[in-house]
């Protein structure tokens, strides 16, 4: 656990404070897409990373106008409890506590409970894990604040919940009280008073109070704000929940038969005990009028398919690196009892952080491949032919990750090479333009028809791709 508390510029004492439990990378700035959001012109928009290695936090600098500690310039340094920082020369203090809080510290660090923390949840519908072992979510304020939505919404982003735009940023009620942050800001509304004056637009949540301006349906304890997906699985949709913007996945009506409601319980308990960087943080299973919800905290950043269409293909190099992210994360997966496959890999569901690394989150769980046919040839272009007899294995993740790394490569779509030639039908790397000779023999066994003939682990993959020579 590590809190991070806004000081008082004057007085050094607490205004607000943010508790993260699972992140191993907490940013700090301006920009909306950080963890702490703080609107100062001194502020860089990504003024500072917070870094976990193992068990050693330290704090890395990345503003123009710098970080201090103790008046003096750093730009890395380890993290011990209780250190202060200061953004900018004349910019905000943000104290640092690396573990749990004493019982003194936490009385000092409350005040006025927050607009979303005054509403009691229900606990019917919550997991076991989350109400037996409580945690705080990472960025919530335990000091008087307004919870604010980001108004622009995403509109042609084909993975809409995983972008800054909508996601909540937390703000100090009293900003003339902080050197150098901005003491324009909106008061706190009651929300049972709050008229949404300043919502225009296709906004989901008012700027003045954080509330949801409408709610389709409510499922559990979620209030459902929109439906961003619908495929032939089931249903992904924004819920908001105790001040929280958060994901839900579902089931659709067809498919909630035994085996298959058996399949998605298993999988989606499998996935609340996972923590990984590389992974979206799971919160929450229940089941609702016999249908399964899975909840997950959203993930800032855009999806693989959406950087190469946007940008362009990647070099050699920033390829390599990318799918050796992903072998890292699958490796973490698979390692698990009993290994926990994805089934649907493929750019759509590869997410490129919004941080200054660029981390990838792999995302699109529980599509339920070894069940339920694949729905479009494009997803079956990145799918190992053994999936479409609902065979469930290792070897089905690492299959997709030749036609991924094809695909960052060029930028075409990789059933262009597909084809039936002197080795029957199966993806022919050797005929696609400008692939890198070294990397041939590489795709070639990872697209094996034959399961047996394919690299056996994810760090084989990795460790395959790094042998590579990245001016190749």
């Amino acid at each position: 656990m590590i809190t991070l508390t806004l000081l008082h510029p004057i007085q050094s004492i607490p205004v607000q404070s943010w508790i993260f439990e699972h992140d191993a990378v907490i940013r700090i700035g301006r920009s909306t897409d950080n963890h702490v959001v703080l609107y100062s012109a001194v502020v860089s928009r990504h003024h500072v990373e917070l870094r976990r290695d193992d068990s050693q936090w330290e704090v890395v600098s990345l503003g123009a106008n710098g970080t201090y500690v103790d008046g003096k310039r750093i730009t890395q340094m380890p993290i011990v409890d209780s250190l202060v920082i200061r953004l900018a020369r004349s910019g905000p203090n943000i104290q640092i506590h690396v573990g749990s809080l004493s019982a003194d510290s936490g009385k000092t660090l409350q005040g006025e409970q927050t607009l979303a923390q005054r509403v009691k949840p229900k606990l019917s519908g919550i997991s076991s894990a989350e109400t037996s072992n409580p945690v705080q979510p990472s960025g919530a304020s335990l000091l008087p604040n307004l919870a604010i939505p980001v108004t622009q919404q995403p509109e042609d982003d084909s993975s809409p919940l995983d972008v800054p735009s909508g996601e909540l940023v937390q703000r100090p009620t009293d900003m003339n009280a902080v050197n150098g942050l901005s003491a324009v800001q909106p008061p706190a509304i009651d929300s049972a008073n709050c008229t949404h004056p300043r919502a225009q637009g296709s906004v989901l949540f008012c700027p003045d109070c954080g509330q949801p301006l409408q709610v389709t349906q409510v499922v559990g304890d979620y209030q459902v704000v929109k439906t961003v997906r619908q495929d032939t699985i089931g249903m992904t949709q924004l819920v908001w929940r105790n001040g929280q913007s958060l994901v839900l996945r579902s089931l659709n009506p067809e498919w909630q038969q035994p085996h298959v409601l058996e399949t998605f319980t298993q999988q989606a308990k499998q996935l609340l005990t996972l923590e990984h960087p590389g992974l979206p943080h799971f919160v929450d299973f229940f089941i609702a009028d016999g249908k399964p919800y899975l909840v997950r905290r959203r993930v800032y950043g855009q999806s693989l398919q959406l950087r190469v269409s946007r940008q362009g293909f990647l070099t050699p190099a920033e390829a390599i690196a990318t799918i050796v992210q992903v072998c890292n994360i699958l490796d973490y997966l698979h390692q698990q009892s009993p290994p926990l496959l994805h089934e649907d890999l493929k750019p759509e569901n590869l997410l490129q952080q919004t941080t200054a690394t660029g981390s990838i989150t792999i995302v699109g769980f529980l599509s339920l491949r070894s069940l339920i046919a694949s729905e479009n040839s494009g997803a079956a272009a990145y799918m190992a032919p053994e999936q479409a007899q609902g065979q469930k294995t290792i070897a089905a993740d690492l299959f997709a990750l030749g036609p991924i790394l094809v695909y960052l490569l060029t930028g075409q779509a990789p059933g262009a090479f597909y084809a039936q030639r002197e080795q029957g039908f199966r993806f022919y790397p050797e005929y696609v333009p400008g692939l890198a000779t070294a990397l041939v023999p590489i795709v070639r066994r990872l697209t094996s028809p034959q399961p047996a003939d394919r690299y056996a682990t994810a760090k084989e993959v990795a460790d395959a791709l790094l042998s590579v020579s990245i001016t190749a």
